[in-house]
């Protein structure tokens, strides 16, 4: 019997997409995929042209189905146009596109989302915050790309949650520790960053904030890195890699995600054995370690 044929295209190789990759490998070996990952390096011209060229060959059979992590919020509207008229499905992780829903009026594939719910953890890591400053203060928040529908909701779940006598500095940064880390230094040489101004660092994931510690920690004056280091920093990321910092108090609380392409392939999975289409969206679990009412106590 053919196997199922699944590409998989993921924007970069930080932390949370090398685990990614790593679930996806594993998820499809066990339900029997033929399955390929692609790494778009950070760039939607390279994503969209990776793609293209599967969907657009004549030379191969196409996939069954294409799993994307769209570098941009814009999420590919055409590429994904141009997948369901060739009859391969059209799975979106982590990225709110408001062109689903007019996808799945073409009953001939699937096409569905999985998702962490972004708004919700940002939401959870306000509540952190509150946890963390009910008095109140100024918190350095390191976010990702502006064009990042990931970072967009996260801060805005951040925003609704958090105390509003909680006042926020942005610094920008690609979703790695080395561009927060080359953020925070760029940041550092200006008159308004030091560490009497703020009270807690937060991160849009762990590896922000520890990309702005590292950076913290390279500061001459003793006093401002001593005051800087002896702040809270929280971040967000899956159990295995954010649950081993908190425990050595590198961070004081982290949200704590899933990845979504296990989710995403058994949904596919049966989508494609029954040929009907699954929820137009599903939505990973995500919860605070520790749990707020604990953070609160012993913050």
């Amino acid at each position: 019997m053919k196997k199922l044929r699944v590409v998989v295209s993921l924007p970069n190789d930080n932390a949370y997409q090398h685990e990614q990759g790593i679930v996806a490998k594993s998820t499809g070996e066990r339900l029997g995929f033929d399955l390929q990952i692609m790494n778009a390096k950070d760039d939607s011209i390279t994503q969209s042209q990776q793609l293209l060229e599967i969907i657009q060959s004549r030379s191969a059979t196409p996939p069954d189905a294409l799993l994307v992590e769209p570098v941009t919020a814009t999420g590919l509207p055409r590429v994904a146009e141009a997948a369901v008229a060739r009859g391969i499905g059209w799975v979106i992780s982590n990225s709110d596109v408001d062109y689903v829903k007019q996808l799945r009026k073409s009953p001939q594939v699937p096409v569905f989302t999985v998702t962490q719910g972004q708004y919700e953890i940002g939401r959870l890591q306000g509540r952190q915050l509150a946890a963390l400053r009910p008095q109140g203060g100024s918190i350095l928040y390191i976010e990702g790309p502006s064009m990042s529908s990931v970072a967009v909701q996260r801060r805005e779940g951040m925003a609704s949650a958090k105390p509003k006598n909680v006042q926020v500095t942005t610094l920008r940064s690609k979703w790695s520790e080395i561009s927060a880390y080359q953020s925070a230094v760029a940041w550092l040489k200006l008159a308004t960053s030091r560490a009497e101004r703020f009270d807690l660092v937060a991160g849009q994931t762990h590896e922000l904030a520890l990309g702005a510690r590292k950076a913290l920690q390279g500061i001459d004056d003793q006093e401002q890195r001593q005051k800087w280091l002896a702040m809270p920093f929280i971040g967000i990321g899956i159990s295995s890699q954010v649950k081993p910092l908190v425990d050595s108090r590198v961070l004081t609380a982290a949200v704590i995600t899933s990845v979504t392409m296990e989710l995403a392939l058994k949904i596919l999975l049966r989508a494609l054995e029954t040929k009907t289409q699954p929820p137009e969206c599903s939505i990973v679990d995500a919860s605070s370690l520790p749990d707020l009412e604990k953070l609160a106590i012993t913050k």
